[in-house]
């Protein structure tokens, strides 16, 4: 018995040993495997992190987790994460990894991956980094020096599939583009090697958004869908056997079958919404929206379905039926008096089957009354890529009666709106400008409209205003609006607004703007208030997603995004600009906004006590980093007051933090903006000149030192007559091309350059009258024979260390020179080096 249980620990010991040692032995070739193979159809950086092989967790399975994989792009993309995935874990059979037909994996998790696909503004996507088919065939046919030729390639069976915590977002920078799903959750059940099997299916996904330039039309939208499918894997058919999807809270019934072919898909799907009480349908109001909706009292029901049959392929749609129906259907709120009654939706999206010219969008009925105020619409396009188009809308809302049947608690509505207007015709009119041909007519008048909420305190009003609809175009007339304490008056014409609506062309308009104050501080006060809310309701997602990828923020979290489809001009006239510490005032010029960029051309003001005129572009065609290239013309502008409000000035040009006086410059400035609007520094570019007939320096640090060194405390309060200077702007790095100008009539010669982080190089050669010499040195030049011949010195300086701290180096030797040769007969060694001595700085 003893030998039993000896035999038996020594099997158990060897088995163990086993265990340990076989990850071990497999864990670089499944590493170099993996490395080898994505070398030969990915054109980017992967990275795994850690790799554990263990077969003590699904034993005889071997359990393989990779930990910290990262996939990163290169050339443009280089530094932007494509694919983060924190763990990957596969529990692969032992025996099919060593030998065998076909790679089995039982079980396959992908948990907290987070995944940036990404368009460039030049339409390039990060995720295009597959190798070209040539090279990829070439990789894959090449046999492995190790096996022998002409040996099949492995199959793979894949049994359960999970998928926790997915996070995409995506950004089109090309078309203004942006979409996220904040959580997908999948998994996928079923023997899938089998040619017959049932899969179990359980999608989730949370926060679905998705917009447009400057238009969201998906906001926090959740889906959910749990299904048992009969799949053929061999035929590639499948049947929705049992299935609970909801959209939101909106519960729907989806059932029928999907084929799948090489290049087009076999469908007969029905999809219904089982419950039709009205009170369901308020499910699709967006999360952000839920809690306007709440307690309200419903009556009234709706009826949806949507069914498809037949074949579906590029530019080929099957039989397609949708309709919404929701009949005579009302809310209201318990608080208040009145409802929203006589709800009517009538929809019906169709197709035949064939090509996309084929569907017809028929909206014959949208109406409802607000406490007393009907409002009705219809709308019918079919043929959509040469649509016919026959719409119209009429009614009159009264704000000040919303109360009585909307919970506005926080808000004060005011105003009368009048709508009446109709159009019918081929778009095709549109295009070839056959207005005739076109019915397009009607008014919209606003009157006395306000609106009062916590973020607009003072109230938006528009006192007056209307458009007149044509088909060429809507002319706007005299619209006055107040936003706080800013007023506005615009007039002009909107075209192209039919294109624009149906086929997303460039809108065009021309409008006139007046106003006698625009107070810019306050709406970016409004703005910074909205984005502190936006981020706090995203920092625990914003906190996870930072580590996971390391692209940069999106236009849609900082700088403003100048739509590509937008081609408008403004003739503007405006009396006073408020901006931070800014009073600019009399602004005058045009401003155009087109293709992404917003162009200034010969735009005026007065500020600083001075003027200036700026030409040049705000520029978002890439609006991940925008561009500024603006040309500026200043006259007569204060110093001071400059410095005080421009970054620019204070980070660039020291010499202007203690000064007073009036300049005048011409340059250049190029630069890409951060997400708070600020030049990029490093990417700066540019030049000119600025000139000034007078500058007084006060307490300049530089200064001070020049002033210890003379030992004469009037240096460092300087009247500079004049001075032109020529600089250029390379990189964020200043150079300041030789100029000559005086230091209380002292003729001086200054040049050098300063880098982008502050580190200064100036050189100053200065003519220093004796007048100027301190006391202790005009005195030791007194005891000098010859010294009454000197009536100054020539000395130079050199300014180094940072604009916070420069520091000036003295080279007195064109000095001592000087005073050598006026008593070279005379003067002792052990003078000159008192000489030196008294020169040196203390």
């Amino acid at each position: 018995m003893k030998k039993v249980f000896i035999t038996l620990g020594v099997l158990i010991l060897v088995v163990i040993t086993a265990l340990m040692v076989i990850p071990t032995f497999f864990k670089g070739d499944i590493l170099q495997i993996i490395e080898k193979q994505s070398a030969k159809y990915i054109n980017a950086k992967l990275k795994i992190g850690d790799m554990n092989l263990s077969m003590f967790i699904s034993f005889p399975n071997l359990n393989v987790a990779l930990k910290e994989v990262m996939i990163t792009g290169q050339d443009e993309f280089a530094g932007d994460t494509v694919v983060y995935i924190p763990l990957f874990e596969a529990s692969v059979n032992l025996k099919s990894l060593i030998a065998g037909d076909e790679l089995i994996v039982n079980q396959l998790l992908l948990k907290n991956c987070r995944i940036a696909p990404t368009v460039n503004s030049e339409g390039k996507a990060n995720w295009d980094i597959l190798l070209s088919s040539g090279s990829q065939t070439s990789a894959t046919t090449e046999t492995p020096p190790d096996e022998p030729k002409g040996k099949a390639e492995r199959g793979l069976r894949l049994n359960d599939i999970a998928i926790e915590n997915l996070f995409i977002t995506y950004n089109d920078f090309q078309h203004s583009t942006y979409a996220s799903i904040a959580d997908i959750d999948l998994k996928l059940n079923g023997n899938f090697s089998e040619t017959n099997t049932l899969i179990d299916i359980f999608l989730a996904l949370q926060n679905i958004s998705y917009r447009h330039q400057n238009s969201v039309w998906i906001n926090k939208t959740d889906l959910k869908w749990q299904a048992v499918i009969g799949a053929n894997l061999k035929e590639m058919t499948f049947d929705i056997q049992k299935n609970d999807l909801a959209l939101n809270d909106l519960k729907l019934d989806l059932t029928g079958n999907i084929g799948v072919g090489e290049d087009k898909y076999k469908l007969d799907l029905q999809l219904n919404a089982p419950d039709t009480k009205f009170a369901s349908l308020l499910a699709m109001v967006p999360k952000t929206l839920q809690h306007y909706i709440e307690g309200l009292e419903t009556s009234g029901d709706f009826k949806l379905n949507v069914t498809a049959k037949g074949e579906y392929y590029a530019d080929h749609l099957p039989a397609l039926q949708a309709n919404l129906l929701v009949n005579n259907a009302s809310v209201k709120y318990p608080e208040l008096p009145e409802a929203i009654r006589q709800i009517n939706i009538d929809l019906n999206v169709s197709n035949p089957g064939g090509p996309v010219d084929s569907t017809q969008l028929n909206l014959k009925k949208l109406s409802f009354d607000i406490a007393g105020n009907p409002f009705s619409m219809y709308l019918n396009i079919s043929n959509p890529n040469d649509p016919v188009l026959a719409g119209g809308a009429v009614g009159v809302i009264n704000f000040s009666n919303l109360k009585k049947a909307l919970p506005l608690k926080d808000i004060t509505l005011q105003g009368i709106v009048t709508t009446d207007m109709t159009f019918n015709g081929k778009y095709q009119y549109i295009e070839k400008e056959q207005y005739e041909k076109f019915i397009a007519k009607g008014n919209i008048i606003l009157k006395d409209l306000l609106l009062v909420n916590a973020e607009f305190p003072e109230g938006i009003s528009i006192p007056q205003g209307s458009v007149t609809i044509t088909p060429a175009q809507l002319n706007l007339k005299q619209l006055q609006a107040k936003v706080f304490s800013s007023d506005f008056t615009l007039q002009g014409n909107i075209s192209n607004y039919l294109p624009y609506v149906f086929k997303n062309e460039t809108l065009k308009g021309n409008f006139s703007l007046h106003s006698n104050r625009i107070n810019l501080n306050e709406f970016i006060i409004a703005q910074a208030k909205a984005a502190r809310q936006t981020k706090s309701d995203t920092t625990a997602r914003a906190s996870a997603d930072s580590i996971a990828l390391t692209n940069k923020p999106t236009a849609a979290e900082g700088a403003l995004e100048i739509p590509k489809n937008i081609d408008v001009q403004f003739t503007s006239n405006i009396s006073t600009i408020l901006f931070d510490n800014l009073t600019i005032r009399n602004v005058k010029g045009q401003i155009s906004l087109d293709n992404a960029v917003a162009t200034l051309k010969n735009l005026s003001m007065d500020m600083l006590e001075g003027k200036m005129v700026m030409n040049g572009q705000y520029n978002t065609a890439n609006p991940k980093i925008p561009t500024v290239d603006f040309k500026l013309n200043i006259s007569d502008f204060d110093i001071h007051a400059a410095y005080e409000a421009f970054t620019f000035l204070r980070k660039s040009i020291p010499v202007a933090m203690n000064c007073s006086g009036q300049v005048s410059a011409a340059m250049n400035f190029s630069s890409a903006l951060d997400k708070e609007m600020s030049p990029v520094m490093t990417t700066a570019n540019g030049g000119g000149y600025l000139e000034s007939k007078g500058i007084l320096i006060n307490d300049n640090p530089a200064m001070n030192q020049l002033a210890s060194v003379m030992k004469n405390d009037e240096l460092s309060r300087l009247s500079i007559s004049k001075l032109k200077i020529d600089f250029k702007l390379e990189n964020g790095n200043i150079i300041v091309e030789p100029f000559k100008t005086s230091f209380a009539g002292n003729p001086v010669t200054i040049y050098g350059n300063q880098t982008v982080d502050g580190q200064l190089d100036y050189t100053l050669s200065m003519n220093i009258d004796r007048k100027f010499f301190g006391k202790d040195i005009d005195n030791l030049l007194k005891s000098i024979p010859g010294s009454d011949n000197i009536k100054n010195l020539d000395i130079d300086a050199k300014v180094e260390g940072t604009l916070s701290k420069p520091v000036i180096k003295p080279d007195l030797s064109k000095a001592i020179k000087a005073v050598t040769k006026a008593a070279e007969k005379e003067l002792k060694g052990n003078l000159l080096q008192g000489i030196q001595n008294l020169f040196k700085k203390k």
